[in-house]
């Protein structure tokens, strides 16, 4: 997890220090109090997950989520980071008595923007590594992971509210490594007078993935995060 995340971040620094000149970048460190909903599985093993808003800061044992984007013109790039340790405090009754999970998730996106009149098409790769450990009363625990690459495709829209407010939405369906994927963001951002912005909005993002063996087990993972963003972007 460290190796990747030092690789992404070396990929961003390198990529900002060759366009430096040419290009316009934004940096935006976030918060994402996202809620999750659906079911995960590992072979005979499944439970529901749903985890509140209100609950997030008691379940959360890491975070690290950064997005950077850089423009020139009608093209544009852009980077987004999530890593996320969630430990929920419930217990579900499944085979093998109650059972507790714990969920490491990282999602890497990397994307291409172009400007066509009033929106923006975007094209992109999402990487996702997931890892899943159900860990029954009666029965020993079992912990599995499994990662995987999907392209995307989408649009978005920005429209100036004002002199100091702006809109940002973007919505894209993906595939590849999963069965389907989509994912949905709402941002609102006032300018401030450094010239860097405060951000808000809302970011969903939905999983179908299911692969019929990782390491001897079957491991599914149909997921729905959803929750609001607050951030600030570095401009």
């Amino acid at each position: 997890m460290r190796f990747r995340m030092v690789v992404f971040f070396a990929a961003l620094a390198a990529t900002s220090s060759a366009f430096a000149q040419e290009w316009d970048w934004k940096v935006a460190p976030y918060l994402w109090a996202s809620g999750i909903e659906g079911d995960a599985a590992l072979g005979a093993l499944a439970r529901d997950v749903d985890v509140e808003f209100s609950d997030l800061l008691n379940v959360v044992a890491g975070a690290a989520l950064l997005h950077v984007e850089g423009s020139n013109g009608d093209n544009g790039v852009f980077g987004d980071l999530v890593w996320m340790s969630l430990e929920p405090e419930d217990e579900i009754a499944t085979i093998g008595g109650e059972t507790e999970a714990n969920f490491d998730t990282t999602i890497v996106e990397l994307g291409y923007v172009r400007v066509l009149d009033n929106i923006s098409l975007e094209l992109g790769v999402r990487y996702w590594d997931l890892e899943l450990e159900l860990d029954p009363a009666l029965l020993a625990a079992v912990k599995r992971g499994d990662d995987w690459v999907d392209g995307f495709v989408g649009f978005r829209r920005s429209s100036a509210l004002g002199d100091k407010w702006s809109s940002t939405t973007s919505f894209n369906v993906g595939a590849g490594g999963s069965d389907f994927t989509w994912a949905l963001n709402l941002v609102y951002s006032r300018e401030l007078s450094g010239g860097n912005r405060f951000a808000t909005g809302l970011k969903v993002l939905d999983i179908d993935y299911e692969n019929d063996s990782v390491n001897g087990f079957p491991f599914r993972q149909d997921l729905t995060f959803l929750g609001a963003t607050v951030g600030y972007v570095f401009d």
